[in-house]
């Protein structure tokens, strides 16, 4: 999760065999279409971002007033924050089989390099091939538009997040497993973000955390200032993903998971009124306290398992503590 801003999946096969058995999807007159049929919902939630993306910038362009122009840009940032929720709920509701997920990653990842060029300048710098590396990347570059680069970047950025993250929640055994998975994934979020690879990224190479995140499509014109973030990273949506494919796997309340991470993705951009310099805000710490909140009733241990997570946490406490002191010597 980066600075506020100033200036489709498809059906497959069902779980396996040795896997938790997702819940079963709501019935009934209450339940949304979205929620019983969201192989058909996922496209049709990124047709509507990338429509608000494509609209939103022209409709902003057109308004004078600096204060109804971040009104306006406020309002467009909140709904496609939550068609990008509602994207990665849908896709995780998908049944689908392991080794289906694992294609859909490959593909996402193959997409993901072929709308933002940058990547493959990237992975040839990293495999010891600069030239090669950029040399492609400058030739996926004419064939698609800087514009269409960064929405369809967005869009593909978020698919796959939420594949990668569905797939890895399948090690999760237990539901009540969030509450140590959030906590961590939390206390690395803020250590990436402030003082390790995140916070060295965003100094010497800030195109490599931009390729990786999902840019605000409806940006504040220069002389207005709104509450909305200007960048979601993939592991934001990564483990938002987890935590909702956690939450349908063992019966829990992915939709109240979904609505709170909107609620607190919302409040987010106000932490830059109390540390204004920041370069970055971690993410995940907002989102694994409203999945904690939507699921706290199914967070329940024994007594061993207590005190087997609080050694643990020192543990973890500890290693922080020694980066953070390494870190400032």
């Amino acid at each position: 999760m980066s600075t506020p801003s100033d200036g489709g999946a498809g059906a497959g096969s069902g779980p396996a065999a040795n896997e938790p058995r997702p819940a079963a999807p709501p019935t009934g007159r209450r339940a949304s279409w979205s929620s019983r049929k969201p192989a058909q919902a996922a496209p049709v939630y990124i047709a509507c971002y990338l429509a608000i993306a494509l609209i939103g910038g022209q409709v902003v362009g057109w308004i004078r007033p600096p204060l109804v122009a971040g009104i306006v840009v406020t309002l467009m940032g909140a709904a496609v924050l939550l068609i990008s929720l509602l994207l990665v709920l849908s896709i995780c509701r998908v049944a689908m089989h392991p080794h289906r997920e694992l294609a859909w990653i490959l593909g996402m990842s193959i997409l993901f390099s072929l709308v933002r060029p940058s990547v493959c300048a990237f992975v040839g710098k990293w495999l010891g091939f600069p030239a090669a590396g950029m040399q492609i990347a400058k030739a996926l570059s004419i064939v698609v538009a800087p514009g269409m680069a960064l929405l369809l970047g967005n869009a593909v950025l978020m698919v796959w997040a939420a594949f990668l993250g569905k797939f890895v929640s399948r090690v999760i055994r237990e539901g009540k497993l969030i509450l140590p998975v959030a906590a961590v994934a939390s206390l690395a979020d803020i250590i990436t973000v402030f003082w390790g690879v995140v916070a060295h990224l965003t100094k010497t190479a800030p195109e490599v955390v931009q390729t990786f995140s999902a840019t605000a499509p409806v940006a504040p014109p220069p002389n207005v200032t709104a509450p909305i973030l200007s960048a979601v990273g993939i592991g934001d949506f990564l483990f938002f993903s987890l935590f909702l494919a956690v939450a349908l796997r063992y019966a829990m309340r992915p939709t109240a998971t979904m609505w709170a991470t909107f609620a607190m993705m919302l409040v987010a951009p106000f932490a830059f009124l109390v540390w204004p310099s920041a370069p970055g805000m971690p993410g995940l710490p907002f989102i694994s306290a409203a999945a904690l909140w939507a699921n706290w009733r199914y967070v329940e241990f024994t007594r061993e398992e207590k005190r087997a997570l609080a050694f643990t946490g020192a543990l973890v406490l500890a290693a922080a503590f020694g980066f953070w002191a390494v870190f400032h010597r």
